[in-house]
């Protein structure tokens, strides 16, 4: 049998190992991201990817409120602007994955810009947490131009042996209008603008034969300043369902951008659906909606699993639509 003194060695020996592995168990604990039950603790900060005053930090700014009482913690915006979204993006990318740095970005910044130009960042880099609102993509033209519909424009451009013109501000205007010049055997003349507010003054100036716009159009088409051409999405536009869409003009794709939500990869589950359970009322909010109302976007939620899919299918379409234009480059 042990005696006394082999007993007591063996227990304190055991005491200091199970010491060991609690406090083990402390310090890994310590270095997981935040869980749900204890989450947040802190201030929570929505880094818009846009200078302030447009869409998208318009739209957050209205729901920041709600959002305060729904986390129980302060929501503070901050606007990073720059690279059409990818300065932003490349910062929250980089942030921790626990929940209180989120990116608020249209979201062909992240399906579309890693495609087709150098970011440091992929669609991989984040978590999708929700969809707050879909632009409502457009293309526009002075009310002086000698076209109604875009069929009438490619007429204009052929019959005077000229490329067809139109303001560039992002991506995905780039692509559309690659995607239409391909499909319909024009040439294109891009004139680079700063944001919707230069494709504006472009299309009232006349210094283009048209623009594209993800929803800035509206009120000036609303005013009888400019005419509307076509919705840029395949399907028709919430805000003005008798505007013909790409599917009505024929073709097989469109381009369709949201307000997106994104959180660093590697965000716990239970904390993106945290977040994401509080920004449905902030979006449902009236203050949401009446700036969904006067900027012409469609504010409607969209929770975290159908979010994913919503980014998945946009991320599909950009990508289809590439290859078409390379099929076609390659003939």
């Amino acid at each position: 049998m042990s005696t006394v003194a082999e007993l007591t060695a063996t227990l304190a020996k055991n005491a200091v190992a199970g010491g060991a592995i609690a406090a083990a168990a402390l310090v890994a604990l310590a270095g997981q991201p935040a869980q749900a039950q204890d989450w947040p603790q802190e201030d929570i900060t929505i880094v818009v990817a846009y200078p302030a005053g447009g869409g998208t930090d318009a739209a957050i700014r209205a729901m920041v409120d709600i959002l305060s009482e729904q986390f129980g913690q302060n929501v503070l915006v901050r606007n990073v602007g720059g690279a059409g979204g990818g300065v932003a993006a490349a910062q929250v990318m980089r942030e921790d994955p626990d929940g209180y740095t989120l990116l608020a970005t249209n979201s062909t910044s992240i399906t579309l810009a890693p495609l087709v130009e150098p970011t440091a960042y992929s669609l991989e880099d984040f978590e999708t947490v929700a969809i707050l609102g879909e632009f409502q993509n457009a293309v526009f033209a002075n009310n002086d131009k000698p076209f109604d519909t875009l069929d009438e424009a490619i007429e204009t451009v052929k019959s005077e042996n000229r490329p067809l013109s139109f303001a560039s501000q992002l991506a995905i205007d780039r692509l559309l209008m690659q995607y239409i010049a391909r499909e319909r055997g024009i040439e294109l003349l891009p004139l680079p603008v700063s944001g919707g507010a230069g494709a504006t003054q472009a299309v009232l100036a006349g210094d283009v034969d048209l623009s594209f716009s993800g929803g800035s159009w509206a009120p000036l088409v609303n005013a009888g300043d400019a005419k509307a051409l076509f919705a840029a999405s395949h399907g028709r536009l919430a805000v003005m369902p008798d505007l013909v869409s790409m599917e009505d003009l024929g073709f097989e794709f469109g381009v369709t951008s949201h307000i997106s939500l994104h959180a660093p990869a590697g965000t716990p589950e239970e904390v993106l659906q945290a977040i994401s359970n509080a920004f449905e009322p902030g979006v449902k909010g009236e203050r949401a909606q009446n700036v969904g109302e006067a900027r012409s976007m469609d504010m409607t939620f969209r929770g975290l699993e159908e979010a994913r899919e919503v980014i998945a299918n946009e991320r599909a379409t950009y990508e289809a639509m590439l290859e078409s234009l390379g099929e076609a480059a390659d003939d």
